[in-house]
């Protein structure tokens, strides 16, 4: 944790006990701080998919005369060589506060104080981020019990991949029409893919991620629950025109009769509902789980883009994909992409135990 220039923090509490208050697990809830500063409530305004660390060096400068207090958070980036800013916090004058959290800029000030955030919010969208900053970039959604929702970008591993020779014929045809699809401006509609583990749904989509002029958000297994959260459709509504993928989509997209899940409600919504002719985000499901337990409202004609079920390779595909990878297997049954790439290494098996006692032998 960086402290810069606010070693008497504690100036602004009563005693030690009251200074742990604004403290979460990671950042300092900058509303008790700011309760405990100017000792009113404030009125909060959120941007966000901002720049923070060009912004917090501009509004140091720019409000150096009206800044009291300053607390900055940052961790190191290995890859850039430089420090980051988690979370940053300017104490202005007249009950004002800015603070950059992330890529999320929030202004706390009196309710009324129109002027100071019209003109604040006009200086920090000079630092509005790219959709897009790599070709082979994902925003994760994340969910923090201080900040709520938001986006991390992260980029992944670069993937060439020849779908005529990884995949089987009848897919060269499907991947054109979800490519042509998730390209196309103000669209919606869901892509489900699903299969066996091992054949290449993962492999594909980071192939596809490379394909996407799009913004392309990550909605993880863990977070995938708080798709009825209010902070979920927000992260949408400040992110309009992009591609949500969601791994693993099991619970999300099963029948509602078996699950009772709102879940699938809010996905149907966002993707062929009033909400989705605002939003014209795509959504790209991945599962493991049979196709007759997802629920039929998600195969509707319209609202489905493209379906496909992954599987083991052809014998013959299989043998033409090793031999390509300079193997020198013979094949004579299918196989998954993970067998196939990965005949190098060894294969472990669970053993078989008899049960019950055996007998010592003399």
């Amino acid at each position: 944790m960086h402290i810069e220039e606010m070693p008497d923090i504690s100036d602004f509490f009563d005693d030690d006990d009251n200074i742990h208050t604004v403290y979460g697990r990671v950042y300092i809830d900058e509303k008790k701080l700011f309760s405990q500063i100017f000792n009113s409530i404030p009125s909060a305004h959120l941007v966000g998919d901002i720049d923070v660390n060009k912004a917090v060096d501009f509004f140091k400068t720019e409000y150096r005369d009206r800044i009291t207090k300053v607390y900055c958070q940052r961790h190191y980036k290995h890859k850039e060589k430089k420090y980051s800013v988690m979370q940053c916090l300017l104490v202005l004058k007249d009950e004002r506060m800015l603070v950059f959290t992330m890529t999320q800029f929030d202004i706390l000030a009196k309710e009324g104080d129109d002027e100071f955030v019209k003109k604040a919010t006009e200086q920090v969208l000079k630092f509005k981020r790219k959709d897009r900053d790599g070709e082979f970039e994902i925003n994760l959604i994340t969910n923090d019990s201080m900040q709520g929702m938001g986006l991390t970008r992260l980029q992944v591993n670069k993937a060439k991949l020849d779908i005529a020779i990884n995949y089987e014929d009848d897919f060269v045809e499907i991947d054109k029409i979800i490519r042509d699809r998730l390209n196309k401006k103000k669209d919606k509609g869901i892509v489900l893919l699903h299969g066996i583990p091992g054949t290449g749904k993962t492999t594909y989509l980071r192939f596809l991620i490379g394909k996407i002029k799009k913004k392309v958000m990550f909605l993880p297994p863990n977070v995938a629950a708080n798709m009825t959260n209010p902070d979920f459709v927000n992260i949408l509504i400040e992110n309009p025109n992009s591609v949500l993928i969601i791994e693993d989509a099991e619970n999300i997209i099963t029948d509602r009769k078996e699950s009772g899940s709102s879940a699938v409600s809010n996905l149907l919504n966002i993707s062929d509902g009033l909400l989705a002719d605002c939003l014209n985000t795509q959504i790209i499901c991945t599962f493991n789980t049979q196709l007759s337990n997802i629920d039929s409202a998600l195969l509707r004609k319209g609202r489905l883009i493209a379906m496909y079920e992954f599987g083991k390779l052809s014998a013959g595909k299989s043998q033409t994909l090793s031999n390509q990878l300079g193997f020198e297997t013979v094949i004579d049954e299918p196989m998954t992409l993970t067998e196939i790439y990965n005949q190098h290494e060894k294969g472990f098996e669970k053993k078989k135990f008899r049960a019950g006692f055996m007998s010592a032998k003399k």
